[in-house]
């Protein structure tokens, strides 16, 4: 969340245990959550999802781990600035920093390995849809295919895409497009005994993840 965002007064969000739209929707199993007063503080928007002419929010509750996420209609989100954030995500510059520098490194490492390679890093949604959102050709199943202008050079240096040359003298570079994909996957499944004996499945956290699809070419460069 940002800095801005963080400084304003904290709000509430009604109506949680009554209208959440998770069952509704099918998209993750409902997860009881006790009343606190009637109101709850959203903390961010995981994922947007439009079901007919509405549209629904996946929203992480403050106090609350990812697990306890629900689907949310926009009418049940008070505070608008929660998802004007999603749609104009305005992240902390050093987290910025830290993910594009992740980034950097799974290219860095798919230019030393075989000509196609397929990574998946933990990545915030906000921070990709920071630095991508609008940008590239949106596929199915929220692919997005990346040209080099895709990657502002504010954040991504010049030559970033391309490999050292090797005692042979041969080159490697990316092949663009990069093809990226933003997604929210599940922690392993975790089992705890309780007091009685009974072995019951631990509720399994959402983990924010992108796979990148990177072909490289080489040649020689003599």
């Amino acid at each position: 969340m940002s800095l801005r965002l963080k400084s304003k007064t904290k709000l509430n969000y009604s109506g949680l245990h009554h209208s959440s739209t998770a069952s509704e929707l099918e998209i993750m199993e409902w997860r009881s959550i006790r009343k606190r007063k009637d109101v709850y503080q959203a903390e961010e928007t995981l994922a947007e999802k439009r079901i007919g002419k509405r549209t629904f929010y996946l929203i992480k509750w403050l106090g609350w781990g990812s697990e306890d996420a629900t689907w949310e209609p926009a009418c049940n989100i008070l505070d608008a600035a929660i998802i004007q954030f999603w749609e104009c995500p305005a992240p902390e510059m050093r987290q910025v920093s830290f993910y594009v520098e992740r980034l950097l490194s799974c290219f860095e490492a798919s230019l030393k390995e075989r000509l196609r390679s397929v990574k998946q890093l933990d990545f915030p949604v906000s921070i990709f849809r920071f630095l991508f959102n609008g940008r590239g050709l949106d596929k199915k199943r929220g692919y997005k295919s990346l040209n080099k202008d895709d990657f502002d050079p504010q954040w991504f240096p010049k030559d970033w895409h391309t490999g050292l040359i090797n005692k042979r003298g041969t080159k490697t570079m990316i092949r663009f497009p990069i093809v990226m994909r933003s997604f929210l996957s599940k922690s392993p499944k975790l089992f705890q005994k309780q007091k009685s004996g009974e072995i019951l499945e631990r509720k399994r956290r959402i983990i924010q993840r992108i796979t990148v699809t990177i072909v490289k070419d080489t040649f020689n460069s003599y």
